[in-house]
């Protein structure tokens, strides 16, 4: 059994965010979508445009290549900068006090028991979806979008986690 206590912080919150868009299908799909319909509907626009004010297609191509261009390069990092301030917005909107402060984790054969001061959560191997990690974090996903956060700083056998999670969680994430 492994049990060990930890601050779950802001930042951590929306490093699972961040985590979670970067690995979610869903997400990434919408991310494509939005990096190239765009810049596909800019590179319309001259040929609606000429007609109607009786321009060059030519002349007007330009700018929106260029435009076009910086989208296609620059939206992702815009598009996961919107995430981070919304994860952080949506944690500052009301108490949170069961999701951030001092959380005790117990860890077993049957599964994962999470206290915080709010109550406590039982969580048993088959109710664990997946799990994840990036460098900061173990994300241990009990529904599709909701994760038990563990900080790998305060957890005291990491290795020795990792290999129950992977004996244990049907599907690993991504890392």
């Amino acid at each position: 059994m492994q049990e060990f206590s930890y601050e779950l912080t802001e930042q951590q919150f929306v490093d699972f965010n961040l985590y979670h868009a970067k690995h979610s299908k869903a997400v990434k799909r919408s991310l494509t979508v939005q990096r190239f319909l765009i810049p596909a509907i800019y590179l319309a626009m001259p040929f609606i445009m000429a007609p109607i004010f009786d321009w060059s297609v030519w002349g007007l191509m330009i700018p929106f290549v260029i435009f076009a261009a910086l989208w296609i390069v620059f939206f992702p990092a815009y598009f996961y900068r919107i995430i981070k301030r919304t994860s952080s917005k949506m944690v500052n909107a009301g108490k949170n006090e069961g999701l951030l402060g001092y959380h005790e984790l117990f860890i077993d054969a049957e599964g994962v028991r999470e206290v915080t001061k709010n109550g406590e959560t039982h969580v048993r191997w088959s109710g664990i979806e997946k799990y994840g990690q990036d460098e900061s974090n173990v994300y241990l996903y009990n529904g599709a979008m909701s994760a038990l956060i563990v900080p790998k700083h305060a957890v005291p056998e990491l290795d020795s986690l990792l290999r129950l999670l992977a004996e244990k969680v049907p599907a690993n994430a991504g890392s």
